[in-house]
């Protein structure tokens, strides 16, 4: 009745600030380490760990395959669907596994917040901001550089979480433009249970099955970047079991 669904709300919202407090520990431990060593080095070495670690402290599980599909002396962008605000920490603690690391795209606000936004600037995330041709298209470029120093980017072509935790909304192009001005190839992934462990709606974090299958490269050479997008898209739909 409304006693557990009440019980379930304070557990949500409790696994929720343990996972603020764990990231912001490992935020300020890298800011330290960077007064009298590499920062950058030091959260490099632990991100896949850190993410695997919130996730156990926080009542999740996770499933990875398809790692076989991953060159690890490549890299690559990736691209797949976005469920929840907790995807990108499901693609960190995956990287432990598939041995490759992963940085992504952020608003720009975030990296305003103490810490926190250092530890950003150190694992090379790409700053977005909202608005004009202009600053998408510094994006754009950003990504490209970033990229081509031998980093793996992970971008959600739908530009927004699925409002129901399921459905896929249509891609927008700038991920395999990124891909096709880098000359990359794009790996696929479907991510699964994350609208469970974090939903959309609401505020807390709750025990949750999740799965990350990554599939085949696309290759991109002689292809437009329509092209790779919809072959990409087709990939994650069939995967969805969606039209």
């Amino acid at each position: 009745g409304i006693r557990k669904t009440v019980m379930k709300k304070i557990g949500g919202i409790l696994r929720f600030l343990k996972a603020v407090i764990f990231v912001l520990n490992y935020a300020i431990a890298t800011y330290i380490v960077n007064i009298f060593g590499n920062g950058e080095k030091f959260l490099k070495q632990r991100t896949s760990s850190g993410a695997k670690k919130v996730m156990d402290i926080t009542g999740a599980s996770i499933t990875v395959s398809g790692t076989e599909n991953i060159d690890t002396n490549k890299h690559y962008i990736f691209v797949g669907n976005h469920r929840s605000y907790t995807d990108i920490l499901v693609i960190f603690a995956a990287g432990g596994i598939a041995g490759c690391h992963f940085t992504f795209m952020a608003k720009k606000e975030l990296f305003h917040i103490p810490f926190l936004g250092k530890a950003m600037q150190f694992l090379h995330v790409i700053s977005v901001e909202r608005g004009s041709t202009s600053k998408a298209m510094k994006s754009l470029l950003e990504a490209i550089e970033v990229i081509k120093t031998g980093r793996n980017v992970v971008i959600f072509p739908e530009g927004t979480r699925s409002n129901d935790g399921h459905t896929l909304s249509p891609f927008k192009k700038g991920a395999f433009t990124i891909a096709k001005r880098a000359e990359v190839d794009v790996i696929p992934f479907v991510i699964e249970g994350t609208e469970k462990y974090m939903p959309k709606k609401g505020f807390g974090m709750y025990k949750a099955d999740v799965s990350i299958k990554f599939y085949p490269p696309i290759y991109t050479h002689d292809k437009t970047d329509a092209e790779i997008m919809n072959e990409a898209e087709n990939v994650i739909k069939e995967a969805l079991c969606q039209k």
